[in-house]
């Protein structure tokens, strides 16, 4: 999803969180999202060492497209390891381990080139400030829904939003 809102992202690794952010300019037209994943949800094992004990982050700018066409081979796999690697310039590599027909397994390697983000810029970086929301919705599952027999008065339909 992120590659189809901007070409590149920029990656942040913590070590609790992933967060994915896009930071286009507004008065471009551009688009802007901060996603945070929990680490614990994602990884079995997660292991990350950062500039310093105070700063420990990691800012990474990457293609979009390259990391959603790397985890898109990861769908059924075995075993997905990310590393921060160096082979002749910055990239992060994706392996995937997958299951082959005859039961053994094969690894799938995908380097994608990256652009590490010096710490005087990851001020611009941070997460924004969100006001509070007007509304909430609540979706429950499409099975329950079902069962919903909805009448609507005159008097409720002025009142809806």
């Amino acid at each position: 999803m992120i590659a189809k809102l901007a070409k590149t992202c920029t990656l942040r690794i913590s070590p609790d969180k992933l967060n994915f952010i896009l930071c286009d300019k507004l008065a471009n037209g551009g688009v802007s999202m901060w996603c945070e994943l929990e680490q614990e949800n994602f990884f079995n094992e997660f292991q990350m060492e950062g500039v310093s004990a105070e700063n420990n982050e990691i800012y990474l700018e990457l293609t979009s497209e390259n990391l959603s066409r790397a985890l898109k081979t990861a769908q059924n796999a075995r075993a997905l390891k990310i590393k921060l690697t160096n082979k002749h310039f910055p990239c992060l590599t994706v392996s995937v381990e997958l299951l082959s027909m005859s039961s053994s397994s094969r690894i799938v390697t995908h380097d994608i080139p990256i652009k590490v983000i010096p710490r005087k810029l990851w001020k611009d970086l941070q997460e924004p400030v969100v006001p509070d929301p007007d509304v909430d919705l609540i979706f429950s599952s499409a099975s329950q829904e079902r069962y919903l027999d909805v009448h609507e008065s005159q008097e409720e339909r002025n009142f809806m939003v």
